[in-house]
């Protein structure tokens, strides 16, 4: 029984140094499976931090688009009742023109003026529709319908001013 006894003990001791060094390997791997975690949880603390810096851009970016598309509505409705106001001014000069040009439109010009405002795409703003028909005076030398002249002024103010002398004097 010796030897058998002595062939045992020899396994056990092959046995247990084999253990040993697997035990040491599985601590290593341990050790690096924790030095992992501890940059996964800083990993995660990071990603945490950055997202709650992006939803508060988001926040901060809606707000400020919300301002801005207030104050583009604001001057939006603010050109629209410009070019109302310029609308009416327009028509207000060419009637005046015509008034000195020779006695004022007659009344079938006027209805027809009428006639030919159409409104806008947005349903708020009238405005004047050309006249298919060409106007007679159009390329006449020192007519409203040519271009400026080389001293500045437009054909329209030149007649104007000649309209304006002509009454006065």
């Amino acid at each position: 029984m010796d030897r058998f006894q002595l062939g045992l003990e020899i396994a056990l001791s092959v046995l247990l140094l084999v253990t040993i060094f697997y035990s040491l390997y599985l601590g290593r791997a341990l050790a690096v499976i924790r030095r992992d975690r501890g940059q996964l949880d800083a990993l995660i603390m990071s990603l945490e931090s950055s997202s709650a810096q992006a939803q508060s851009g988001i926040d901060h970016l809606r707000q400020t688009t919300e301002m801005v598309g207030r104050a583009l509505g604001k001057t939006v409705e603010s050109g629209k009742v410009l070019k109302q106001e310029l609308t009416a001014l327009c028509e207000r000069s060419e009637a005046a023109a015509q008034v000195l040009e020779g006695g004022g439109p007659t009344q079938p010009q006027r209805a027809q003026g009428h006639a030919s405002m159409v409104r806008a795409d947005d349903g708020d703003i009238v405005v004047p529709r050309p006249s298919l028909r060409p106007r007679v005076d159009e390329g006449r030398l020192g007519s409203i319908g040519t271009t400026k002249n080389p001293v500045g002024k437009s054909a329209a103010e030149r007649e104007l001013l000649r309209a304006l002398r002509q009454k006065q004097g």
